[in-house]
């Protein structure tokens, strides 16, 4: 728009100057002192293309004759390496000054490209072919070529620049690491590297350059922990995973410092990138832990620490005044990481039933609160105890498993988790939300789920051996049927009752998919293995709870607050 209004107010003066010299005001000028319009940008990189051209064909020149200066040891190859490299940074500097004038940007641009093709390229050149350095040494020199750009592209705003140093910097460091072996120094630099991508990009939002710099962070410290189960690198298991610590660490503590110091809402990249550097870290001590070189009590006690850092990041004054994606970051990686630490120190029953308090307190949270996030955090701590103490195996093997003497047996452990479930069923929750919508009633129908397939799952457990002798040799199988196909009949039914409570409204959602399921059944157990008198309480069952349904949930009016 500025070069237009530019041409248009050129060309005016032009007009002007013309009717003054015909109506005899003024003499007429020379051509040449007419200004010209200036040209936009996607011009001048057009016209500047063949100087652009030729200019990189000149730089290259000079670089082979460097390079034939060396071959022929017309100097010493220390000389002629050296050489080398100040050509390419005397080419960083001329980026540098030429990105200070606006219409030489372009110019800047392409000295930098050239810059970063000649120097990196011969720092692999200069361990590999002539043995002139050693891995750390070229590693360190890469460090502080990477420093230079990103500072030049820094300051004269080059965000070209700055991606091909990200881009350059990753792939020489990965080729020192192949002809090297040299692999902690090298991760060291690339995990900085990704980490100046990061701050980068959180001071000159330059969106995209961070997701960059964490594939070379991600990579190089995977890559670690692959290398670590071979023989052939000198890689240690426990080293790879401290490395992977130290990626999470440092991640987590910028997001830290964007979200309460700068007071920034975390984006996309953040939670991608802590579930990325969390299972890297994870399968780092995994593997350390397999080869002896690592406890996984110390990792869990790590994660505990980290999760209960986490909640307290989420609930602190900066979170809390914003009710956003800050407060859900913080608050799910808390979970995410008190429930990886917790599993990894604790047995599987004593997880389960600290899981199940966690989330009764979810629960009270959330009601307090107002917020969705707890409940549904609730919702994944309960599913978490029911996998963990085997009461989800537990239920689903007595409603719809083989009869026989490996019939489940219910424990403690499951008791205490169902009654957990169901706890959370009558405490208060957040279920209104305009962020989620629709959405916000979806912990609490989960809740209802898992209610139905715990409490359910364990009468059939605990009557079935009692009615039908199923856990015996020769189990009645029609009446087994018929066990079950009243327990699920009055739970559709309690489901229907429930959802006319303000309280569980979900309910309804679940009554007649229940209904189905024992229809289903009905026709796949029931009718096979039955007889008259098993047939007849079975129908029974089902019809009194399809007739119950029916008349309970009213499709004309909306639930009714009890």
């Amino acid at each position: 728009m500025k070069d237009r209004i530019a041409e248009l107010e050129a060309r005016l003066a032009r007009v002007e100057q013309r009717l003054s010299i015909l109506e005899g005001e003024q003499p007429a000028k020379v051509a040449v002192d007419e200004p010209m319009p200036e040209s936009s940008a996607a011009h001048r990189m057009v016209a500047g293309a063949p100087t652009h051209i030729g200019h990189t064909l000149l730089i290259f020149g000079g670089a082979y004759l460097l390079r034939a200066i060396t071959d022929f040891q017309f100097v010493p190859t220390g000389i002629g390496i050296f050489m080398g490299a100040t050509y390419a940074v005397f080419w960083l500097y001329m980026a540098y000054r030429k990105g200070g004038v606006e219409a030489q940007r372009t110019s800047a641009a392409v000295y930098g490209a050239l810059s970063i093709v000649l120097a990196m390229p011969l720092l692999v050149e200069a361990v590999q072919h002539f043995k002139l350095l050693t891995g750390q040494q070229s590693t360190a020199a890469l460090a502080v070529f990477c420093a230079l750009a990103l500072g030049v592209a820094l300051k004269r705003d080059l965000r070209t620049l700055a991606w091909l140093t990200t881009l350059g910097g990753i792939v020489t460091g990965v080729a020192i690491i192949m002809v090297s072996h040299t692999a902690y120094l090298v991760a060291t630099i690339l995990i900085l590297l990704g980490l100046a991508t990061l701050w980068i990009a959180y001071s000159k939002d330059w969106i995209g350059l961070q997701w960059l710099g964490a594939v070379g962070a991600n990579g190089v410290v995977l890559g670690l922990v692959g290398l670590s189960t071979t023989d052939q690198w000198p890689v240690k298991a426990d080293t790879a995973a401290v490395f992977a610590t130290f990626l999470l660490l440092t991640y987590l503590v910028s997001f830290v410092y964007r979200s309460h110091v700068k007071g920034q809402s975390v984006a996309m990249f953040e939670p991608m990138q802590a579930l990325a550097a969390s299972g890297i870290t994870l399968s780092a001590a995994i593997v350390a832990a397999k080869v002896g070189q690592f406890g996984l009590g110390l990792m869990g006690v790590l994660s505990i620490v980290v999760g209960g850092s986490a909640y307290a990041l989420a609930f602190s004054p900066e979170t809390r005044r914003v009710r956003g994606r800050n407060f859900f970051f913080y608050s799910t990686l808390g979970l995410l990481f008190v429930l990886a630490g917790s599993g990894l120190i604790l047995p599987h029953n004593a997880a389960a039933i600290l899981w199940s308090l966690l989330a009764i307190t979810m629960a009270v949270l959330s009601g307090r609160t107002g917020r969705v996030a707890l409940s549904l955090q609730c919702t994944l701590l309960l599913l978490a105890a029911g996998v963990y103490s085997g009461i989800l195996a537990t239920g689903l093997q007595a409603l719809a498993g083989d009869a026989g003497p490996g019939w489940p047996g219910p424990r403690g452990t499951h008791g205490m988790v169902a009654i957990a479930t169901v706890a959370c069923l009558f405490i208060p929750v957040a279920q209104q939300s305009e962020r989620w919508g629709r959405l916000a009633g979806i912990p609490q129908l989960t809740v209802l789920a898992l209610s139905v397939w715990e409490v359910g799952g364990l009468m059939v457990a605990v009557l079935a051996p009692v009615l039908a002798s199923a856990a015996s040799d020769a189990p009645n199988l029609g009446l087994l049927a018929s066990v079950r196909t009243a327990v699920l009949s009055v739970a559709s039914v309690t489901l229907a009752l429930s959802s006319r409570h303000w309280r569980w409204p979900e309910a309804r959602w679940l009554a007649y998919p229940l209904l189905i399921l024992v229809a289903i059944k009905l026709f796949s157990e029931d009718f096979p293995h039955g007889n008259a008198a098993t047939l007849f309480v079975s129908l029974a069952f089902v019809g009194s709870a399809v007739l119950l349904v029916a008349k309970v949930i009213k499709r004309d009016k909306p639930a009714e607050a009890v």
